[in-house]
């Protein structure tokens, strides 16, 4: 079964974007949150490494600010 994580500043508008894009989507999980973008991010691609799942790191926002690190299966 194919699975994203990615990660968003606001998880509940990100989850809503998703569903639109993805109307498959199962199993939301916030895995952590992170005071800065660049540990959500390297969070991000350790959990996509281990899982196989899609993740597209990069994307704008503050370095400084609560980041949550999300997954999903489609």
């Amino acid at each position: 079964m194919p699975c994203r994580v990615g990660i968003t500043m606001d998880p509940d508008r990100r989850k809503e974007e998703w569903k639109l894009r993805c109307p498959s989507l199962r199993n939301w999980k916030i895995e952590s949150m992170h005071r800065t973008r660049d540990a959500a991010q390297a969070e991000e691609s350790r959990i996509a490494r281990q899982r196989g799942c899609v993740s597209h790191p990069g994307g704008a926002g503050p370095e400084i600010a609560t980041w949550y690190v999300y997954s999903f299966d489609y």
